[in-house]
């Protein structure tokens, strides 16, 4: 199997991957794209010491087992079944997880991947391959709406205009919130589709009341605290690995109330997507063994995301 295979920080085009184990009540599946996001490019600095074949965000078609010829998206996190918070429905915190691509579970960037069949969520046949691939994050976007207390503020901040930062912004524009977001490159907002988002590059203290920290750096995280007014929600939404230096004193201060989420309602992004809030955003594909051109591409901020597909076609791609 073709694919690659990320150890320490390097990444290798591999052509004698094994091929994945199918274990019971799993499928088989054949990965036709598969995104490169920032948690991807976090494993490569060191995040969870991952060491195999990454990638969690991808569309395929099922090749063996109970979804057979079905195209396939997948819910990344893995329960153990048995303990309390998986018997209450909330898996995704269970002790013994693993993830997909991210943590002790073999990813998307190869050629097949194995999945319980229970964490298969199908697609529809009408929704495009570059549009079904981005439901994981529009599902860690739609994530916010469900943890946000009831009715939602009118106004929010977005910090950060990464591939993230931005379907943040158009999941919470399609909701009516007055939606404004904080970039640095104003390259990056030209792919904001919802023309009500106010996009600006600086922020006064203390403006608003509700905010979403997409940022995943320190800085951001900095700016979102000072924009924050007193009582403020901040969400925290992206991977922060190092917060070295960040002055945490105003969560106190202002008395903040601070709300991590993560991921998010799978079938619920794919029937955002299949609704039109979003048309196809600018793309680049590149094949697996083109790893290091995608890699310099996903810096790139004129191109809105990196997908890699197998060098070889999948059986039923």
């Amino acid at each position: 199997m073709q694919g690659l295979w990320l150890s320490k920080g390097s990444w290798a085009f591999k052509s004698d991957l094994l091929d994945p184990v199918v274990g019971l009540g799993e499928s088989l599946v054949a990965v036709q794209a598969t995104g490169i996001c920032g948690t991807d490019l976090a494993l490569a600095k060191g995040y969870y010491d991952f060491n195999g074949i990454p990638g969690h965000e991808f569309i395929g078609r099922v090749v063996s087992g109970a979804l057979t010829g079905q195209r396939v998206v997948a819910d990344i996190n893995l329960g153990c079944g048995q303990c309390l918070r998986c018997q209450a429905g909330v898996h995704r915190h269970c002790a013994e997880r693993v993830v997909i691509g991210i943590h002790q579970r073999a990813g998307a960037f190869a050629q097949f991947l194995s999945v319980p069949d229970k964490n298969l969520i199908p697609v529809d046949e009408g929704l495009r391959d570059e549009l079904a691939v981005l439901a994981e994050p529009v599902a860690a976007a739609l994530e916010i709406i469900e943890q946000m207390p009831k009715p939602l503020p009118s106004r929010v901040l977005v910090v950060g205009a990464g591939r993230l930062g931005l379907l943040v912004a158009e999941v919470l524009a399609s909701f009516d919130c007055e939606v404004t977001i904080l970039v640095r490159s104003l390259e990056r907002a030209a792919h904001l589709q919802n023309k009500t988002i106010q996009v600006v590059t600086s922020i006064d203290s203390e403006s608003f009341g509700w905010l979403v920290d997409c940022s995943g750096t320190s800085s951001g995280l900095t700016t979102a605290l000072q924009a924050a007014m007193p009582q403020a929600i901040l969400v925290l939404k992206s991977t922060l690995t190092d917060a070295a230096g960040v002055d945490l004193s105003p969560v106190m201060v202002k008395e903040l109330t601070v709300l991590g989420s993560r991921c998010g309602p799978m079938d619920k992004a794919l029937a955002w997507l299949g609704a039109g809030h979003l048309q196809a955003p600018k793309l680049a594909y590149y094949r697996f063994s083109e790893i290091e051109s995608a890699l310099a591409a996903a810096k790139e901020p004129s191109i809105f995301k990196v997908l890699l597909e197998p060098d070889k076609p999948s059986p039923l791609s």
